[in-house]
């Protein structure tokens, strides 16, 4: 009886020190930015347009309301959308980086508290939570960015785009900043 009771604390004792190594070298890690050899594109990632409306205010324009979905490990390389968009995280994290333009992050409070807002500066990698947000106004400004998963699990935005009717929502650049054929 001693015997079992023994290898059970032994088995609970290697498989607990097994996965404390495997955190520490981020074997189970959360994700990260996409790799820096990582061909243009998006890998394990889903969107779609869950509604949207012609505007008076802004003739040719569309305001678009849409849901992207990281899976684990996802990530998106640098692009650039044709919009003034905010970016809001449902669940998860989402890992986020200016590589030209620029950003506003607003955090949420927490406990009623006001929610706060930062400029979001070029090569400054963020992580966003649950209700923080992310927008942007590539009319006034180009803004090429990347993002990727940032939990263990899945990720999940919503976005609120203002676009010009027929255009192209995402082109990726390469390294030069150069647009990449779809």
């Amino acid at each position: 009886m001693r015997s079992k009771r023994g290898s059970r604390i032994a088995v609970l004792f290697i498989s607990a020190l097994a996965l404390l190594v495997l955190t520490t070298f981020g074997v189970l890690a959360q994700g990260g930015p996409p790799p820096a050899d990582a061909p243009p594109g998006a890998v394990g990632f889903q969107g779609a347009v869950l509604a949207g409306i012609d505007t008076s205010v802004a003739p040719g324009y569309q305001l678009v309301l849409a849901e992207s979905v990281f899976e684990p490990g996802a990530y998106v390389t640098s692009h650039v959308h044709p919009t003034a968009i905010v970016v809001c995280v449902q669940s998860g994290a989402l890992g986020f980086a200016l590589q030209q333009g620029s950003a506003i992050v607003t955090r949420t409070g927490e406990g009623g508290a006001e929610p706060t807002n930062e400029p979001l500066g070029v090569d400054e990698e963020i992580v966003l939570e649950p209700r923080d947000c992310v927008s942007f106004d590539h009319f006034a400004e180009p803004t090429a960015h990347t993002g990727w998963n940032a939990s263990d699990g899945q990720t999940v935005l919503v976005e609120a785009r203002l676009l010009k009717a027929g255009e192209t929502f995402t082109t990726f650049i390469d390294e030069h900043g150069m647009p990449v054929a779809p």
